[in-house]
């Protein structure tokens, strides 16, 4: 009887710590669930301020330079380092021309409607690019920057000197233009070294 009776103990006993067991992996599982879902509402949450945040740039034309009609530097801070990155990690070839223009230091901004030299500067920029593919922004009062994905280097250097010719022809002292093509990422392989050319 008593060789029974602690033999069944012995099993209930057993059976408990197998019980124990299973309901400390169910808790761990239960917390590494609700550790995910928080982790994905927070990642959502990101996600939908930073759509958010892009939709309302467009409504309110934040990323619109309103002298030239090419995106903004607020688009360009936005977008630009995003996209290049993702180029060199995924080694996809896309082309880069920087192009300064050093007499619009000294232009006034006139506004949207004004119709003066920064606007058939965007314009000439525009018209030689693949809109809405190519990305043509504004980086600062001199400098532009356009982002040419899924391009050819020797058509990349043709679309340099189209614009490089019709700039010179426009503005008012050519000789004092700068152009930088590079064909990524075989010309440079990070953002730091691409920075250095919009000083």
């Amino acid at each position: 009887m008593n060789k029974n009776y602690e033999k069944k103990v012995n099993e209930l006993e057993i059976e408990n710590d197998k019980l124990r067991k299973e309901i400390k992996d169910i808790k761990e599982e239960l917390e590494n669930i609700n550790n995910l879902l928080e982790e994905y509402n927070n990642f959502s949450k990101e996600e939908i301020d930073a759509y958010s945040d892009f939709v309302e740039g467009f409504v309110e034309r934040k990323f619109i330079d309103p002298s030239t009609r090419v995106y903004s530097r607020e688009f360009f801070d936005k977008i630009f380092f995003l996209l290049l990155e993702t180029a060199f990690e995924k080694n996809n070839n896309y082309g880069l021309i920087i192009v300064k223009i050093p007499e619009l230091e000294n232009l006034n901004y006139k506004g949207e409607y004004y119709k003066g030299p920064e606007m058939e500067i965007g314009r000439i920029l525009r018209n030689n690019v693949r809109l809405p593919l190519d990305l043509v922004m504004r980086y600062s009062k001199t400098v532009f920057s356009i982002i040419i994905p899924d391009i050819d280097e020797e058509v990349l250097f043709k679309v340099t000197d189209r614009i490089k010719y019709q700039l010179k022809n426009f503005t008012k002292s050519p000789e004092t233009l700068e152009f930088y093509s590079f064909y990524l990422p075989k010309d440079l392989t990070s953002t730091e070294e691409i920075l250095k050319y919009f000083d």
